[in-house]
Formats: C-alpha cells, structure tokens, sequence
C-alpha cells in the first residue's frame, strides 16, 4: 500500500514549538540584560541633545541660556524647565538611572585621572553649565550612572564642545 505523507507528524510540531520557545527565551533574557545599559545610554544622549538644543538656542537668540542641576533631586532644569519633567531621572528613564559614577575608577574628562567629588562638575551652587550668545560655556562634566554600575558621562568644553562618553571598565570610550 502506498500512502502519500503531506505535512508534519505530531511530534515534529512540537519539537519545533520547543525549539522556538528556547530561543525566544535565550532572546527575552538578552534583552533584559541590555536594558539598564540602554536607559543608561538614552538618559546621557537626551541631556547632550538638550545641551547641544540650548546652545544652538543661546547662539540664535544671541543671549545667555543654560542648564541648573539639582543633584540630590536627580533632575535638571533647561531655561526654568525641569526634566524629567515628573518625578526624577529613573522614574523617566528606568533601570536606577542617576547622577553619579557608577563603577568607574577615572575621570571622563582628559585633564585628570582621578574621580571628581560629585558626579557634577559644573561650578556654581546650584551647579550649572552657562551658554553664551557665541556658544561658549563653563566647563564641566555631568556622570550619569545605573543600578548595575554602568556609568556614561557628557564633558562640556569651554569651546562649546559637547561629548557623550561610556565607561568600558577599564577606560572612557
């Protein structure tokens, strides 16, 4: 008797089921261990797209513009205008985002190797970076960490040069 076999067995079906369902969880839990890194990373990039904003801002409107930090908040203010606009960085943010170091061991700026006190170098109290009609600032370098110790870092020159920089675990990149 010839039988003509078209499709799947039972058991080749779940055997493909299983083997989707490891690799999607393999995926899943990949995932959540990049996601604290990447608020990380979203957190550092918004505030020097921010800075970046207020100086192009400060330049167009030919007058003085600038951030104020508030570090025991977690939050910063752009022009009187608070951000996180609620509640503070990690509530935006997620994953213990926060002003601080992390597990780096050196400064993110080139002028030291050592850690500065706080994770906001900026001068002034409350601390904060000035912009004026030419684009010129205060130096400064605002540490961004989270829960897991990540740590990145924007450094503001007094040219107005504005960098994003990510700790490795063994140097500033």
């Amino acid at each position: 008797m010839d039988r003509n076999h078209n499709g799947f067995t039972l058991v080749e079906l779940m055997m493909a089921v299983a083997i989707i369902g490891i690799m999607a969880s393999v995926a899943a839990f990949n995932a959540m261990e990049m996601l604290p890194r990447y608020q990380l990373h979203s957190a550092a990039r918004d505030f020097a797209g921010y800075l970046r904003l207020i100086r192009k801002k400060a330049i167009c409107e030919t007058r003085n513009a600038g951030v104020v930090f508030d570090r025991y908040g977690n939050t910063y203010s752009i022009d009187g205008r608070r951000v996180p606009h609620r509640g503070v960085l990690a509530d935006q943010y997620g994953g213990g985002v926060r002003f601080g170091f992390g597990r780096a061991t050196r400064s993110a700026a080139s002028t030291s190797s050592k850690l500065p006190s706080s994770p906001i170098t900026f001068q002034g109290n409350p601390p904060r970076v000035q912009f004026n009609q030419r684009g010129l600032s205060n130096a400064g370098t605002v540490y961004f960490a989270n829960r897991r110790g990540d740590c990145c870092a924007v450094v503001v020159s007094t040219s107005g040069r504005i960098r994003m920089r990510t700790w490795t675990g063994t140097k500033w990149r």
